[in-house]
């Protein structure tokens, strides 16, 4: 359960401060998000807001589970809107649009079924650690077992994340 939680946090982390890194980082964001939302132009900035704003707000209820009592909420949260993401996807990829998504920064690599898929796991992930939640008794994790927890996350953070340069090599 931890481990997934932490999973989610450092995908939806990573995923905020590369969409706030710099102005142009954000500019191509809004572009993506207006794109692949089949948007008008005046609605493409309000949409990134609301999107960063919403994963920003996910980091917090992930990292902090105090917040909402058991974490629960936090990992629902997230799995809404990795759910959201992958529907807008797989709709962009019906209407033939193309071009990156911009979710973890500067990509060139076109938007596909790869990112569905990533998106459909990770949300996965996120019913997974929301049912576990509700059957964990509340017993703290020992401080080895949370390394290993944070280590294990670290690694499947870092292949989520730079899941477009895997499958690059790979080819």
């Amino acid at each position: 359960m931890l481990t997934l939680r932490l999973v989610l946090t450092g995908v939806s982390l990573v995923s905020v401060l590369t969409k706030l890194r710099t102005r142009r980082a954000f500019g191509e964001f809004t572009m993506a998000v207006r794109r692949l939302g089949g948007l008008p132009v005046p609605l493409g900035a309000p949409a990134a807001v609301v999107v960063v704003t919403v994963e920003a707000g996910t980091v917090v209820m992930l990292a902090a589970p105090g917040l909402d009592g058991d974490g629960r909420a936090g990992l629902l949260l997230a799995g809404g809107l990795l759910l959201g993401f992958a529907v807008v996807l797989m709709t962009a990829l019906r209407r033939g649009t193309t071009g990156p998504c911009r979710c973890f920064g500067g990509s060139d690599e076109p938007i596909g079924r790869r990112h569905v898929a990533r998106n459909a796991v990770l949300v996965a992930c996120a019913v997974a650690g929301a049912v576990m939640t509700s059957a964990a008794d509340g017993t703290p994790v020992a401080p080895p077992a949370a390394a290993l927890c944070l280590l294990g996350a670290s690694v499947a953070v870092g292949a989520v994340v730079l899941l477009d340069d895997l499958v690059h090599l790979v080819r």
